[in-house]
């Protein structure tokens, strides 16, 4: 009898911490012209963090580098926050993609894909919990540019 007990909490406490666990979100970064994936980037995420009633706000800032499939995964807190603001911090990255704040709960739901502000090429391939995103590595002819525009 006291077996079964053991068991029974076991499975109960197996099951409660299955159900707290934090959120994933999947940001999926693809190159704004040929839609294959950009690998080994880097990806931030912004998010308020703490208690909403506190008149300061702290910010919560986590970064992940992409991988092959150039996926960056991300654990939410628990609950999730609304929104998130997504930068991407590779040096020489361009980020093509509009808005540049995105709601969790529509993510979380279907997906989303992010309008492309560069290039042609697009996708409607999401799943649940992900966020596909379009950028591009600054070419010479661009980073010249800008440097020009400085003076």
């Amino acid at each position: 009898m006291r077996i079964y007990r053991y068991l029974s909490a076991t499975l109960f406490l197996l099951l409660g911490l299955g159900a707290a666990r934090a959120t994933d979100l999947n940001v999926v970064l693809l190159d704004s012209a040929t839609a294959h994936a950009l690998r080994h980037k880097l990806v931030c995420i912004l998010f308020p963090a703490g208690n909403p009633a506190d008149p300061i706000v702290t910010e919560s800032r986590q970064c992940q580098r992409t991988d092959s499939g150039g996926t960056a995964t991300f654990k939410l807190p628990d609950p999730p926050p609304e929104k998130v603001d997504v930068e991407l911090g590779s040096d020489g990255l361009v980020a093509c993609y509009d808005p540049h704040t995105f709601t969790v709960a529509d993510a979380m739901k279907v997906g989303m894909v992010a309008k492309n502000t560069c290039g042609d090429a697009n996708t409607d391939t999401t799943q649940t919990g992900e966020l596909v995103l379009f950028g591009h590595q600054m070419s010479v002819w661009e980073a010249l540019k800008r440097w020009g525009d400085e003076f």
